[in-house]
């Protein structure tokens, strides 16, 4: 988020405006300006992909599930983790899209990354209190497991039989 943050704010990291949108006078980012982006755009995506699949798994390992305070606790984290990703979600098609488009687009960017930086602060505040569940096995292995069932069970047809799929 920091690297789109500063695309949008420093003058060098984008191309410049045009006077107009019929001139031909208009040029693109330069090839340096673009791979500044699209690293921006790669790092965003990685980083969105190793948090969002780990906030439910963590958040549900805070509890104890075999008790029957653990299983209200799990059944209420979900409730309100939900609520409060669809309220953000909500907030972020608002006001940082009115911020981005009516005001500034660095600022529009500026406000997610010092949320983001606020919220790994708070994440690594609460550290030493977090209930850390030690993986039983490799999640390679588990990962490779998935993929090798699937390529062995790539022809089977609803009903359990293998076969040709373009048969019916």
């Amino acid at each position: 988020m920091l690297i789109l943050t500063l695309t949008a704010a420093i003058s060098i990291l984008h191309p410049l405006h045009c006077e107009s949108k019929e001139s031909s006078s208009c040029k693109g980012p330069t090839p340096w300006q673009m791979a500044f982006l699209l690293s921006g755009f790669g790092l965003l995506l990685v980083g969105a992909s190793g948090i969002r699949p780990c906030n439910l798994a963590f958040g549900a390992d805070q509890f104890n599930p075999k008790t029957k305070s653990g299983k209200r606790a799990i059944s209420s984290f979900f409730n309100w983790y939900y609520f409060t990703f669809t309220f953000a979600v909500m907030v972020s098609l608002t006001v940082i899209v009115y911020v981005q488009s009516n005001v500034n687009w660095a600022l529009g960017l500026a406000i997610p990354t010092f949320l983001m930086f606020l919220s790994c602060a708070v994440f690594f505040i609460g550290t030493r209190i977090y209930v850390m569940v030690i993986p039983q096995s490799s999640p390679l292995t588990s990962a490779v497991q998935v993929i090798v069932a699937a390529i062995k069970k790539r022809m089977l047809r609803i009903g359990g039989t293998p076969g040709n799929l373009n048969k019916q």
